[in-house]
């Protein structure tokens, strides 16, 4: 069984992943990996991956913040 304590400590470690990967993810080198001079759909790829990794970030946060309640 887990104690709160070590429940709330665990929901701050995964929120700090969160916000360590998102610092990764949307860092220069990666960006910079992703500019290419293609669209899919009308768009351009760097506007898809920013969109894609800012959703999936906020979908994280919230399933994560689900669990305190």
């Amino acid at each position: 069984m887990i104690s709160k304590s070590n429940k709330k400590r665990l929901i701050v470690q995964r929120l700090l992943f969160i916000t360590i990967l998102s610092a990764i993810l949307l860092n220069f080198p990666i960006i910079a990996a992703v500019t290419r001079a293609e669209f899919i759909i009308g768009l351009p790829i760097l506007f898809i991956y920013i969109f894609s990794i800012a959703v999936a970030l906020i979908i994280a946060t919230a399933v994560i913040i689900r669990k305190i309640k």
